[in-house]
Order: C-alpha cells, then structure tokens, then sequence
C-alpha cells in the first residue's frame, strides 16, 4: 500500500500528524494507518541478547513498562515526553519520520548505538539513529518505504538523558544531551538534540571522556573541557524559544550533567 500510495501521510500514533494537520493549510490526499498492524508493536532479542528489535509501533510507555532496565537511556527520555496520554499513543519511531531534531528519543537512541530499520521494494536497509533524521521536518526515508523496527543494543552500563525547556513538563526540548557509558567497551557515546538542524555526536567530547576513563572521580578542569567541546561541535538555529548562544551554553551545561550522572552511577 505505501508504494501503491507514496502520497498518503503515514499515521500510526497520531499525536505528532495531528498537531501537522491542524497547522498546516495543505492536507495530505490520503491516510495510511498502521496503528492496528499488531506486528509493529512487537519486539525480539537479537544479536544472542545483545540488542533488542522494537516494532515501529512501540510507544512511549511500552518503553517505560516493559524495557525500562535493559534500556535505561531511553526510559530516562520517554519520562520527559509529553503527559502520559501521549505517552501513551506517540510511538518512538514518530518523532523520527516527522524528521524532529529536538527529539528526546532520538537523542537516547543516538546514545545507545541505535540503528533504525527500513523497508521498501528494494529490500531492508539500516541506517543509525543520530543520522536519520536529516534537517527540520525530513528523514532518511524515501516515499515508498516504512519504518518497521529500531534496534537498540542492551545497555552494558549506565546512561543519563538532561533536557532543557521552556517548562519542566509538556514542552519540547530546547536542547537535549544523552550520554551512555559502555564499560565493555571503555567508552562513552554522547548525542545531542535541539542545538543543531540534525542530532549531533562530539565525538571530540567522547575521546576527552575515554581519556579519563580510569582517572576516578571527574575533575573540575575535565568538566569545564567537556562542556567547551559540546559547545563548539553544535550548530544551533534560533527561534523564539531560544538564542542560538543560548542553546550552545545549555548544550554544555547539560552534557556535564548528563556524564556527571552517568559516572557516578558507574562508581
């Protein structure tokens, strides 16, 4: 049906195209609703247990409910989504096709390692989280393909979401930074949403973090440096709810906060 349809405006929780019909004056010549294809709601181990497959369908309280101790990170960002109705219908996958770079999930899913699963008449294709969504409003997906599943590696250590926004409830992230330490792997993966046209991964930031990673507790200098280096690899577009100089500042301050947590929690 969607290559049949290329045209039709994919719904599956609703809660995002909603607020799209009513502010924009062009309406979409057709419907395409999965949100009764129960096969999107499902989810599998992968990987030997390594990672875990979730349908494109899978909401915000599904995470919160039923994955929330293999995937910490995400669990962090869903809390922050909206009020529980919403929660409740909005699946994580919508954010990411309506192509919204101050996405919570997507800041997590970036953390996580996450790929997001494609199909189309050419086949199943992959592409990471941090990467799909490309600007304001557009995503890595053609008109032909859906959505059918992100597949998140389990959390081999803690992860931490920070936000800001214009409220502490029912507000978008003006800026949003995930952080997710990997003990397996010594490393850490930092990403960062709402300070950019497209989620944002300083990879400078995460080689400071694995050059300190045996050096016990933060030190005040390696905060200030984290922070300086978030700073620098964002790309912020202003708008009334925030400066771009604004939106670069936050960017910092809450990936200091993000790692302060998730370092604290691995000692």
């Amino acid at each position: 049906m969607r290559a049949q349809r290329p045209d039709a405006l994919v719904v599956a929780g609703g809660t995002g195209v909603l607020v799209e019909l009513n502010r924009g004056p062009a309406k979409p010549p057709a419907l395409l609703d999965l949100s009764r294809v129960a096969g999107l709601r499902e989810s599998e181990l992968m990987g030997g247990g390594a990672e875990l497959r979730l349908g494109a369908g899978t909401t915000y309280t599904d995470v919160l409910e039923r994955y929330a101790d293999r995937l910490p990170g995400l669990a962090a960002a869903a809390r922050t989504v909206a009020s529980r109705q919403v929660r409740n219908r909005a699946t994580l996958a919508g954010a990411l096709v309506l192509g919204d770079p101050s996405s919570d999930a997507l800041a997590a899913l970036g953390a996580a390692r996450a790929t997001v699963e494609v199909e189309g008449p050419g086949g199943v294709r992959q592409v990471r989280a941090e990467a799909f969504v490309t600007g304001p409003g557009a995503c890595g997906l053609s008109p032909d393909e859906l959505v059918t599943a992100l597949i998140v590696p389990i959390a081999r250590g803690p992860a931490a979401y920070a936000k800001a926004g214009a409220r502490n409830a029912m507000a978008r992230a003006v800026c949003g930074v995930a952080v997710e330490l990997h003990l397996a792997d010594r490393v850490a993966t930092v990403c960062v949403v709402g300070a950019a046209p497209t989620a944002i991964r300083p990879h400078a930031a995460e080689a400071l973090i694995a050059s300190v990673w045996d050096d016990g507790p933060l030190a005040p200098e390696t905060l200030r440096r984290l922070g300086e280096l978030v700073a620098a690899a964002v790309d912020p577009i202003p708008d009334a709810r925030g400066s771009a100089a604004y939106r670069r500042h936050v960017a910092g301050v809450l990936a200091v906060r993000a790692l302060r947590r998730t370092w604290d929690a691995a000692r």
